[in-house]
């Protein structure tokens, strides 16, 4: 399989030519189906699950009939703690429960793969020399993010280990994320609008989810 490309840009945010990207890391057919339970997987296991209700033996009262059996023209009632009355129990109602689930292991790294295509075959990933932002000062970045016309976009930027001050200096701009590579999901991925690559965050996903 050929090579394939992609922008690339120097350190200073100018266009340097095309960078050639693994094809068994960028190549590959974009599987939707495995992208939706990735997301899935990903959303559901920020659930909190605390939505909680009282069952029948949990509610108070219920000692008196409400009102009497006939003559009042509404549907007999024997208890105020009926979940049909109001301030009674709530019947088949959410209790605390955790919405967590895994993927396989396998299904993650490939649904990774198949986000990484999804975001090369639709032109929003690019590879940069690297991102050094010595001073760690927001201004810097977002006058790296003005230099690569980034400026207002959901920004995902990844490398093999970001180093502190280009965490810190990003972490002020809105939509703006730096991550290691290695700790990339399919939904950061499918989120951003934007998705810049270091030289070194190539090699690292390579590493990581590339056999």
């Amino acid at each position: 399989m050929s090579a394939i490309q992609a922008t690339k840009y120097d350190a200073a945010g100018r266009q340097a030519g095309s960078a050639d990207l693994p094809p068994e890391l960028f190549g590959g057919r974009v599987n939707q189906q495995l992208l939706y339970l990735a997301v899935k997987e990903h959303l559901d296991n920020r659930r909190q699950g605390n939505a909680s209700t009282k069952g029948a033996n949990e509610v108070s009262g219920g000692g008196k009939k409400p009102f009497q059996q006939k003559g009042t023209g509404r549907a007999r009632q024997g208890s105020n703690r009926s979940s049909l009355m109001v301030g009674g129990y709530v019947a088949h109602g959410p209790h605390p429960r955790s919405y967590s689930w895994d993927l396989p292991r396998s299904m993650r790294r490939q649904s990774v793969k198949s986000a990484l295509a999804d975001a090369l075959k639709h032109g929003k990933l690019a590879v940069i020399e690297s991102i050094a932002v010595p001073g760690g000062k927001t201004g810097e970045m977002a006058a790296l993010m003005k230099t690569l016309a980034f400026t207002g976009q959901r920004v995902l930027c990844l490398d093999r280990q970001p180093a502190p001050a280009l965490v810190r200096s990003a972490r002020n701009i809105p939509g703006l994320a730096v991550k290691a590579a290695r700790e990339v999901n399919a939904y950061d991925l499918l989120l951003a609008a934007r998705v810049l690559v270091t030289v070194d965050g190539v090699q690292a996903l390579k590493e990581t989810i590339g056999s």
